[in-house]
């Protein structure tokens, strides 16, 4: 697997700090049929959920139905063959870049890895053009 980059839309969804929230949203999701990508956890500003959905108008209709507001947002989706520092030259393209990485989650198994890269909004651009991304077509 060669590793791809993609920018995708990830909703998040501001949410209590409580035991069983986030079983709650996935099995809403799941009733749903809604497939995730990647799920992560934010608490710098409360507690969030940022997920990437397979389906995000589907996610549109159910946060809608149970009055559920969700924020969309643009991240940067990283798949590739796991290699020692497999992150290290996108890393180095966004620090040349003079850009700062708002959030980070990455994961490795069977051989693969995948990341997620968050960036200020004022940064997209810069972000999308530093990873060779055509801003162009998005």
């Amino acid at each position: 697997m060669r590793q791809t980059i993609r920018q995708v839309t990830a909703v998040v969804m501001q949410v209590e700090d409580e035991v069983g929230v986030l079983n709650r949203a996935l099995c809403e999701l799941r009733s749903a049929g809604v497939s995730m990508v990647a799920v992560a956890s934010l608490r710098r500003h409360g507690t969030a959920l940022l997920a990437v959905p397979e389906d995000i108008e589907a996610v549109r209709k159910l946060a809608s139905r149970h009055g559920v507001s969700l924020q969309m947002r643009p991240v940067f989706l990283i798949e590739g063959e796991d290699r020692v520092g497999a992150l290290c030259e996108i890393t180095a393209q966004i620090a040349q870049a003079g850009i700062s990485i708002e959030d980070v989650a990455a994961l490795s198994a069977g051989g693969n890895y995948a990341a997620l890269l968050t960036f200020a909004d004022a940064d997209l651009e810069a972000a999308s053009e530093a990873l060779g991304l055509d801003t162009e077509d998005e």
